[in-house]
């Protein structure tokens, strides 16, 4: 009997060798050969990337001074700064975030953890996921429609371009967020029920906290990307201004004074609150003839990584808190 058993599994050893063996040296060549070109493409963009970078930094370092970041443009290239550009991008960057963090943070919990899996959240999801592939010009086209001529009369101020790149980003969010509730092993959630928690104090205390650091990442990644868009802004009609924007509210003077009728005069609410950021700055400039122009755009994008870089190394910091 045993010999019987032998003999089968002498015969089921050959024939998964005759089987098997070609087939390996064959998959294990070309998983080599792919390697390489995964090395091999990423090198090339890496190379690439230097060299942009490198170009960018010859051309725009000597312009990267106390004047760059306090003058305002100017028909002189020697008498251009950014100021009201970065002023601008800082304000739309504070409110995009005081917008974004709390709807797509609660939309994400929301459709995780407490809809109901049928045809609604199902189309619900669907809308979300397509809204997130998007082009921004298209974003831009709806704040146009939406928000510069149905709200403000055909003007592009500080307000719809807040409003326009909040849509652009809002989707990122939520399906990154979701994506990080989701991961919170379901051990965590019944170990939390079993000791009497409700639900709301098993999301607070205990999904929430797992998920921070991809809600940080997915909020200062997305954020990041809609700062430097320059698309939806152009299709907005911003332009160059030679001011510092509204960034308050309320008009605190007019609070405080009782002039109750003024508190939203001279606001981010204005009619007048023209605004620039530094991609629609940059835009501008490097279309210029002028060389001097383009090396105010090169100084303007090494000022716009630094800020986007600045934004991710925070994101790193607060991640690595959270875990």
């Amino acid at each position: 009997m045993s010999n019987g058993i032998d003999i089968l599994e002498n015969i089921d050893g050959q024939s998964s060798e005759s089987k098997f063996e070609p087939k390996l040296e064959s998959r294990q060549f070309w998983g080599k050969v792919f390697s390489a070109f995964c090395v091999f493409a990423t090198g090339l963009g890496l190379v690439v990337l230097a060299f942009l970078i490198y170009q960018v930094f010859s051309d725009g370092s000597s312009r990267i001074n106390g004047d760059l970041l306090q003058l305002y443009p100017s028909r002189r290239p020697e008498e251009s700064g950014y100021k009201a550009a970065i002023l601008g991008s800082i304000a739309m960057l504070t409110y995009v975030l005081v917008l974004v963090v709390p709807l797509g943070v609660c939309s994400a919990i929301y459709l995780e953890e407490y809809a109901k899996k049928n045809w609604l959240s199902d189309l619900i999801e669907l809308n979300i996921y397509n809204l997130a592939g998007i082009p921004s010009i298209i974003y831009g086209l709806l704040g146009l429609g939406l928000f510069v001529r149905g709200l403000y009369s055909g003007r592009a101020v500080l307000v719809t371009g807040i409003l326009t790149i909040t849509l652009l980003i809002l989707p990122p969010v939520i399906v990154i967020s979701r994506e990080a509730i989701r991961a919170v092993p379901q051990s965590v959630r019944q170990a939390s029920y079993g000791v009497g928690a409700t639900k709301w104090q098993t999301i607070r205390h205990h999904v929430l906290p797992s998920a921070l650091p991809g809600i940080l990442t997915a909020v200062i990644i997305s954020t990041s990307r809609g700062i430097g868009e320059t698309a939806p802004i152009v299709v907005l009609g911003a332009g160059t201004v030679l001011f510092d924007p509204k960034a308050s509210p309320i008009n605190f003077g007019a609070l405080f004074s009782g002039n109750i009728g003024d508190v939203f005069t001279d606001t981010l609410w204005s009619n007048d609150n023209f605004f620039s950021v530094l991609p629609y700055q940059i835009y501008e400039w490097v279309g210029d003839p002028k060389p001097e122009f383009q090396t105010l755009a090169s100084a303007g994008i090494i000022v716009l990584l630094a800020l986007v870089l600045g934004m991710n190394l925070v994101a790193i910091f607060l991640r690595s808190r959270a875990k």
